[in-house]
């Protein structure tokens, strides 16, 4: 782990350092929003845990054509604090729920996963409005906690993979000059654990392999991408009327 921050921590220079060093060929990037997340193979289903999405980015413009100024594509780096897991408040169908094991309504079921994310995605940008992107994220998880019936789980059996690849779809436009609104999907490419379930709906033990699914919402302010300049209506000329 103290080899992941002094990397993570000269990653970080390296960024500034290109962000500050060639101001007029990268765009920094500043992101702000929130993760809507669920784990797909637990006994839940839905978007129901909330957590934050923050951090820096720093995007390179290019075309595959030469000399030329409108540089449609780009490609972006970007170091985040990400905030996933999955919750749930009601009981489902499981026998071993019962009011009594229900932690007085507080809730059934909590996993937390705190991880620092570098994504890196290819964006095309249409219009200098509307920008969509695909890509591929590193996530390494630093801290992890799970309650089930308000009871934190210590076992073995239930450590997850540090480790997370993600594949990722990401699209955002522009609502006001470098200001920009985005959404992204993103799932894991391999398991976080593989766990058994004693009971479920088929009254049977199962045995699921969880991922990670999340939707976030988030802005992000271009510091140093060009202002849009808006073209001014032209005035309307009255023409003459002859009588």
């Amino acid at each position: 782990m103290d080899v992941f921050k002094k990397n993570l921590f000269s990653f970080c220079i390296l960024l500034s350092s290109i962000i500050l060093s060639d101001a007029q060929v990268f765009k920094a990037e500043i992101i702000g929003g929130i993760n809507l997340t669920q784990v797909n193979g637990d006994q839940e289903i839905g978007y129901k845990k909330v957590g934050a999405h923050t951090g820096i980015g720093v995007m390179f413009p290019f075309n595959f054509k030469r000399n030329q100024e409108n540089k449609p594509w780009a490609v972006s780096m970007e170091i985040l604090f990400n905030q996933r897991g999955a919750r749930a408040r009601n009981l489902n169908y499981n026998p071993q729920d019962t009011v009594a094991k229900y932690s007085q309504g507080k809730f059934r079921y909590l996993l937390r996963l705190n991880y620092v994310s570098i994504p890196v995605i290819i964006h095309f940008t249409d219009k200098d409005k509307w920008t969509v992107g695909l890509g591929m994220a590193y996530n390494r998880m630093f801290s992890s906690k799970e309650w089930e019936y308000d009871v934190l789980q210590t076992h073995d059996s239930l450590r997850l993979n540090p480790n997370d690849f993600t594949v990722l779809a990401d699209v955002r436009v522009r609502i006001w000059q470098q200001l920009k609104f985005g959404f992204r999907f993103e799932y894991s490419m391999f398991s976080l654990r593989t766990r058994s379930f004693p009971y479920t709906t088929k009254n049977r033990a199962e045995t699921r392999n969880q991922y990670n699914n999340s939707l976030t919402f988030y802005l992000v302010f271009m510091l140093n991408e060009k202002r849009v300049e808006r073209t001014k209506k032209r005035e309307k000329i009255e023409k003459p009327y002859y009588y």
